[in-house]
């Protein structure tokens, strides 16, 4: 089985994180999946950034910090159009926007490349998933998006709205959880994510990959590894039977 990379946050090595540039980069390289994340603004409209605070990846036009904790929540859409969220990456990339829902649900329409959303949509309100689902629904691009869920409830909750939705599960992998993972979702609708140990995920409290944990996943689940950065690493990952690997853009297809 060949094995899927699928790119952190757009190709994220070598363009501003979760902008539409570095997400047509994904696909124009070859990934096989683009793994981003949302926010919802004042107005909720939703959109992709990974930190709750513009601070890290936006700019005004002259190329200007913003006041310390501003948070994406407290900003309205027109207010964070006005921003730039290229500059803080290379000067090259001035002018880059903030990406919403609609323009990554519409390239991975166009592309066929199948995004995967981070967890971090199950700290949105349900009223803001609700509206997030809604979008997905009627942009009618459900085969091509998958949802990362870190436990139980939100897959149990993720499946009253879309029956038939792809699962990308990254709580703990222990016998009791893979037990009622194989109730909820058949085997073709569901990736177990496990952590490479590196510099990348030493923070995660996760168990790290090992031969043996890969062999108790693969009869529930196909397996994702993240986060590879360097070749060797990739050929771990191949001796494991892994079929998708998460990378910054280090390793290319």
């Amino acid at each position: 089985m060949s094995i899927i990379l699928e790119s952190h946050r757009g190709l994220a090595s070598n363009y501003p994180e979760n902008t539409m540039v570095a997400m047509r980069a994904a696909v124009s390289l070859g990934y096989g999946m683009i793994e981003l994340d949302t926010k919802f603004t004042l107005d909720n409209r939703c959109v992709i950034l990974h930190d709750r605070t513009l601070n890290r990846t936006a700019r005004r036009t002259d190329g200007s910090t913003l006041p310390e904790n501003t948070l994406c929540a407290d900003s309205t859409y027109d207010e964070l159009r006005t921003l730039d969220f290229g500059l803080w990456f290379d000067k090259k990339f001035a002018g880059e926007p903030i990406p919403t829902l609609e323009d990554v649900l519409a390239l991975t329409k166009e592309s066929g490349v199948p995004l995967k959303f981070d967890n971090v949509m199950w700290s949105h309100t349900p009223q803001q998933r609700a509206m997030m689902f809604d979008t997905i629904e009627k942009m009618n691009v459900l085969p091509n998006v998958g949802f990362t869920c870190g436990n139980l409830n939100c897959i149990r909750e993720l499946l009253v709205r879309f029956p038939s939705a792809y699962v990308h599960y990254d709580g703990i992998p222990d016998t009791e959880n893979l037990a009622a993972l194989s109730q909820l979702l058949p085997r073709e609708r569901l990736t177990v994510w496990l952590r490479y140990h590196n510099e990348h995920t030493s923070w995660c409290q996760t168990p790290p990959v090992s031969a043996e944990l890969a062999a108790t996943v693969a009869p529930v689940a196909t397996i994702g590894l993240w986060l590879l950065t360097k070749s060797e690493e990739l050929a771990d990952a191949e001796k494991l039977n892994v079929q998708f690997v998460e990378t910054d853009g280090s390793l290319r297809p």
